[in-house]
């Protein structure tokens, strides 16, 4: 699936402007207000026989219609907003909304005015925090010893390349709008936010904090849900998400089953300890590994698969008729939100962080 093409959709046209396709959520929702317009029913039936069959009802369409236009006002004042937020003129700057410590953009020290232009680079130092507006999408916060670059940025694509350091993302957006590019891989917003870190050798790990990021390197895509981490490497590979809180014995195992480039046993070593250090909160890992490595469905993992998310029909009759057809049952199980829920947190709408945030940016360069 191609990045950019998998990410955009015409689902958002709908929601704003009732065209195309309803989203499944949004249809949802209509289903499930929709039945409020009828729920005083019995009650003004029971008036209307109590007041006598000649009264007439006390003008409650009145009522209706001055809700129906108050809810018209608010939708069309809603969706204003919205399209406003997100246009955006090519090569407009990003303003730097706060900054701590030494910071420079293209060499020169940044002062409380300055702004980062297309292709400028931003540079920190130690102990440094700067802050960003990513254009009208959200916000960044670069941590210390960092290097960043602003690659693109118009209405409906934002890019950044982060040689170094580490970043912050809160972005508030259409899947695929925010994307940031670092070494052997490109991060994508699926309405999120999240953490990311790269040290001088290009290695290094993505947390995510709220929504889903899609990862593209040279080799595979992942997705990587709220609650979950993933190691960067420097080659161009992504590792297999993990909750971010698995034990080290979990996540050692993990990382040994994907230094084998695919050539897993599927009753080996590195499975059969991963199994053992396996939680239900560990789901993520179990499904991504099963997705990416099928062999490992012949295997242990399977059985294991099977006992963490119990309530989802599985056999191995199943697996080996129709394999998507498995991974897919499992993966609506999963405790995570849907991705094409961005329109609904909207407190990422927000400036965001907090201090834990702050001691992160400054202490990751450290690791």
């Amino acid at each position: 699936m191609n990045g950019e093409e998998g990410m955009h959709g015409h689902d958002d046209d709908y929601l704003w402007e009732r065209k195309g396709a309803a989203d499944p959520e949004v249809a949802r929702l209509e289903r499930l207000l929709g039945a409020y317009a009828h729920a005083d029913a019995p009650r003004r039936a029971r008036y209307a026989r109590s007041a006598g069959a000649g009264r007439r009802p006390r003008h409650r369409w009145r009522i209706g219609l001055a809700a129906a236009a108050v809810l018209a006002a608010c939708t069309f004042g809603l969706s204003l907003w919205y399209q406003q937020r997100l246009q955006w003129e090519a090569g407009r700057p990003w303003r730097i909304v706060s900054q701590q410590g030494d910071v420079r953009i293209d060499g020169r020290e940044a002062d409380a005015r300055a702004s980062l232009g297309l292709d400028d680079l931003l540079e920190t130092g130690a102990g440094t925090v700067a802050r960003l507006r990513a254009a009208g999408i959200g916000e960044i916060a670069i941590g210390e010893e960092s290097r960043l670059r602003l690659v693109e940025t118009r209405t409906g694509r934002h890019r950044v390349r982060l040689q170094q350091g580490s970043l912050w993302a809160r972005v508030w957006a259409p899947p695929g709008q925010f994307g940031v590019g670092v070494p052997g891989a490109d991060v994508f917003d699926l309405g999120c936010e999240f953490l990311l870190q790269i040290d001088a050798q290009g290695n290094g790990s993505l947390d995510v904090r709220s929504g889903w990021v899609q990862i593209e390197t040279r080799r595979r895509e992942v997705l990587v849900p709220q609650g979950a981490r993933v190691h960067l490497h420097a080659d161009g590979d992504a590792g297999t998400p993990h909750a971010t809180d698995a034990s080290a014995a979990f996540v050692a195992a993990l990382d040994a089953i994907d230094a084998r480039d695919g050539d897993v046993d599927v009753d080996g070593d590195e499975v059969r300890r991963l199994i053992s250090a396996s939680r239900p909160r560990d789901a993520i890992a179990l499904l991504s590994l099963l997705q990416a490595y099928p062999q490992l469905g012949e295997g242990p993992l399977f059985e294991r698969m099977v006992q963490v998310l119990p309530d989802v029909p599985a056999s191995r009759t199943a697996w080996n008729a129709d394999r998507d057809a498995q991974l897919n049952a499992w993966r609506h199980a999963l405790p995570y939100p849907r991705i094409k829920r961005w329109w609904m947190q909207w407190p990422d709408a927000f400036p965001g962080g907090s201090g834990k945030l702050e001691a992160w940016l400054r202490g990751s360069a450290r690791g």
